[in-house]
């Protein structure tokens, strides 16, 4: 009986009937598989044979799970090994390649190389996981090369012990590649001419060696191009800190130009740069593996801000040198047109630095969703792909583990499965509760790249479709029930995975968040506890909920994550965002509009708007904001007189949106919105990108749109109103009501 996949979290069964035996999930998923029918009951030893000239690290991960004695029989070895020659045949002739294979009489484990024996061990560990282990051949190999992660966000860097952990979880998931470039090490970046000192040198070499036990490449990365000065010294110095980290045991370096822009930004020097590195480092040391360039040009869209040989000036490099690339843009999946458009270009292919699941642009959110969006075909395209992840090391897992699976066989990667298999193994006591958890931690809300992701929160949204309008337009209690069901259903998964934080390690690292998904489904109850309250003319019990609400919007909006001294990056919690958050507010919003309308009990409890909605000028000094070419101009102007032949065109209508909490502003003239841009939209209104909040100053008001991630301000400059990120002065408006 051949069974090529089964759907199934890792360290659960299947059972078939007379077969008797449990079929384990194999994650990364093989490129061939064939089951067969029960071999042995879990065994306590296994008696090794070709231990000796076996790699030492996959005997080592074999001892520390088994012991030695007289146990079933166990081979294992690499191709050219005497123990394995029988089936040197079966062996596949791939790069980490191995042939396992599980029957009554013994074990056989053979690799192509030293690591494809270590990986083989991993599956072998993972078949013999069930009580019975049932018979299977596997022949197997990666589909991509270089398959790993590349540390390289702003924020707080990973610990020592975070690292260990990544590498034995690369180890186990067959990755191996870890690329070393946190922006915020020193000695990566800002004192990258410095050797390190001793006592750095020696975790630097500690973390290496713990790499190198799990199969890993550690890529040792320098960022010198912010102020490389060109010259012999700097060279010079570059090849002497690349001799300390060889002579601790490194052989693959990595150099970085990304995010340097201007004159450091030369394709043409950066060439010269590394040749000189391959020549006076890499070709005097045989064993050097790899040598990576992120350019400074690393995606498509940037390609206007470069000179416009950027790519061409980088191509003529040694074709040892690997050349990195994020895609279309900053952040964006890889697909098949974006290595038809690169490789050419770099003339080479392009090793991938997927920016996901990383979040220092969007630091509130955390990205727990199935790892889905790049073509199956780039495995091919590709020199290496490598994923950028969170600060939170040990949460970054979910995300990796699908990177796992999809490198290694993309043509059987089921986004969904390896996501699934990824919440069983990382929290396998509390898996359900953490895969409702996961569920409302899936989109990155409005940021700068413009990368969203709409599968968050699946049956709230499905509540959503089929009752809003419904309550909207009178009581419903079926879908109060329902609405409650789902909040209480957050409410408790996060209950749950704070008490067991004391014991998980990953838990305990998102804490801020797990509190924050318990207080969004608490909110959730007491609005729906005012809809029944409002639908039933109890002014109490809904005062009563309201209140409850508000304070607890509060302790929610007060959570912060790593907010220590010294933290480089603090962290305010967002949970539901998507969906959840957006339907509290504006069902909150219009539930207290209908309230104040008819009734007048305990009003005082209700925060009142900045600024009612209505019309008013918009004014700067002795400027005034118009519209003079009402429904032909594109922008508005700041104008020095007042219009009195059509003062609708200096009115501006301001009409709060609670989902967004902010405000609209529409030309009373023409009806015509203003966008981020500060220019009008004839288009969708979409609340996303167009409402701004406005913050009260002591002479008057500060306008600000938050659309793409940054706090961007107005600013009045000569006569128009255009936006500056966050400046050090703001322009101050005053915003006068028209009667």
């Amino acid at each position: 009986m051949k069974i090529k996949h089964w759907a199934m979290p890792v360290g659960a069964f299947l059972f078939y009937g007379s077969m008797s035996a449990q079929i384990v999930d194999i994650s990364p998923s093989p490129q061939k598989i064939e089951w067969g029918t029960k071999a042995f009951d879990r065994p306590v030893s296994f008696n090794i044979k070709g231990a000796e000239a076996a790699d030492k690290d996959a005997v080592e991960a074999l001892r520390h799970t088994f012991s030695q004695g007289r146990g079933v029989k166990l081979t294992i070895g690499e191709r050219g090994d005497k123990a394995v020659a029988a089936v040197a045949d079966k062996i596949p002739e791939r790069h980490q390649g191995y042939y396992l294979k599980i029957s009554p009489k013994e074990v056989i484990i053979a690799g192509n190389d030293e690591t494809g024996t270590f990986y083989g061990v991993q599956t072998f560990l993972a078949a013999a996981s069930s009580p019975e282990v049932m018979s299977v051949e596997i022949y197997d190999w990666p589909a991509t090369p270089g398959r790993g992660v590349v540390e390289g966000f702003y924020g707080n860097a990973w610990s020592y012990d975070d690292r260990v952990s990544q590498f034995e979880f690369y180890g186990r998931n067959k990755l191996d590649t870890y690329i070393y470039g946190p922006k915020d090490d020193p000695y990566h970046r800002g004192k990258w001419r410095e050797l390190y000192p001793a006592e750095e040198a020696a975790r630097m070499k500690a973390l290496n060696d713990e790499a190198k036990r799990n199969k890993v490449k550690f890529v040792w990365g320098i960022h010198p191009a912010g102020d490389h000065s060109w010259q012999d010294d700097d060279n010079i110095a570059t090849v002497r800190k690349f001799e300390q980290m060889y002579d601790l045991g490194f052989r693959n370096f990595a150099i970085f130009f990304d995010d340097v822009f201007g004159t450091h930004a030369d394709g043409k020097k950066h060439a010269e740069y590394m040749d000189y590195i391959m020549k006076n480092f890499v070709k005097k040391h045989f064993d050097v593996e790899t040598l990576l360039m992120c350019p400074s040009l690393y995606n498509k869209k940037w390609e206007p801000r470069f000179q416009p040989t950027y790519l061409e000036d980088i191509s003529v490099m040694d074709p040892f040198i690997q050349v990195m690339w994020t895609g279309n843009s900053v952040v964006d999946m890889i697909n098949v047109e974006d290595m038809d458009w690169v490789n050419p270009r770099i003339g080479r292919k392009a090793f991938i630095w997927l920016n996901y699941p990383v979040t220092d642009y969007c630091i509130d959110h955390m990205l727990l969703g199935p790892f889905t969006g790049n073509d199956k075909e780039v495995a091919g395209m590709v020199s290496g792909f490598t994923a950028n992840p969170m600060e939170y090391a040990e949460a970054s897992k979910i995300s990796l583990a699908g990177t796992a699976d999809f490198l290694w066989n993309p043509i059987d990667y089921n986004a969904a499965e390896a996501w699934d298999k990824a919440i069983v193994d990382l929290v396998p006591d509390h898996a359900e509760a953490f895969r409702t958890f996961c569920l409302y931690n899936i989109d990155l809300g409005p940021n700068a790249h413009k990368l969203r992701r709409l599968n968050e929160s699946p049956d709230l949204k499905s509540i959503i479709d089929r009752y809003e309008r419904e309550m909207t337009g009178g009581y419903s209690a079926e879908g109060a029930d329902a609405i409650e069901k789902e909040f209480r259903k957050i409410r408790n998964a996060s209950a749950e995975l704070l008490e067991a934080s004391v014991d998980n390690k990953m838990l305990a690292e998102i804490r801020p968040w797990l509190k924050a998904g318990e207080l969004l489904g608490r909110r959730g109850e007491s609005a729906v506890e005012m809809y029944r309250a409002l639908t039933s003319d109890d002014q109490e019990a809904f005062i009563n909920a309201f209140v409850t609400y508000d304070r607890l919007t509060g302790e929610a909006a007060g959570i912060a994550s790593r907010d220590f001294e010294g933290s480089i990056k603090v962290a305010y919690p967002k949970v539901g965002t998507l969906y959840a958050e957006p339907l509290l507010r504006r069902s909150v919003a219009a539930m207290t509009d209908m309230y104040k309308a008819t009734n007048d009990y305990r009003l005082d409890v209700f925060p009142k708007l900045l600024l009612e909605n209505g019309t008013y000028k918009i004014k700067a000094g002795n400027l005034i904001l118009g519209n003079p070419d009402a429904g032909n101009g594109t922008s508005p102007v700041m104008q020095s007189m007042e219009d009195d032949v059509n003062p609708d065109r200096q009115n501006w209508r301001l009409v709060y949106n609670p989902e967004y909490d902010g405000y609209s502003i529409v030309n009373a003239k023409d009806g015509r919105y203003l966008n981020d841009m500060c220019e009008f939209v004839d288009g969708l209104f979409d609340p996303a990108l167009h409402t701004f909040s406005i913050k009260p100053q002591d002479d008057g008001y500060v306008i600000i749109n938050r659309s793409n991630g940054y706090l961007v301000y107005w600013e009045v400059k000569d006569d128009k109103v255009t936006r500056i990120y966050e400046p050090e002065t703001q322009t101050v408006f005053q915003l006068v009501p028209v009667k």
